[in-house]
């Protein structure tokens, strides 16, 4: 059991992206347990769920501490799976925040994080310079 629970967390911390499982079918989630054990009691609770659309972003992670919800996040990506949305919800499922992302030539150049009531908290731009061209 504790290595299909460490093969899971390995799935979700990366390595699941995109992933095929063995009949070549792309992986639509992972929902992670965690089971203890102390004396003779044994408790199995959710650990993570972990949620792709069907090129393999994550558009939704689950984060739990006993059984309980402690982080939940969605995201949404463009056509070339650039990352555009990311919202952060509480345990109740209400918007803590949001931040939508700019792109330019498959570059990001601005992310801007909005509170719950869709005002502006931050904004970030991001400049790049290049090598140039070979």
């Amino acid at each position: 059991m504790q290595v299909l629970i460490i093969l899971l967390i390995m799935l979700t911390g990366g390595y699941g992206y995109g992933q095929n499982n063995e009949r070549g079918e792309k992986i639509k989630s992972i929902i992670v347990y965690e089971e203890t054990f102390d004396a003779l009691v044994s408790k199995k609770l959710k650990d993570l769920e972990t949620y792709y659309d069907e090129r393999g972003n994550v558009i939704e992670e689950i984060n739990y501490k006993d059984g309980k919800i402690t982080k939940h996040f969605k995201y949404e990506f463009d056509a070339d799976n650039n990352k555009i949305r990311e919202e952060e919800f509480d345990p109740s499922g209400k918007t803590i925040e949001y931040s939508e992302y700019k792109i330019e030539n498959g570059l990001r150049v601005e992310k801007t994080v909005y509170d719950k009531n869709k005002k502006v908290k931050s904004r970030k731009t991001y400049e790049y310079t290049t090598f140039g061209k070979k």
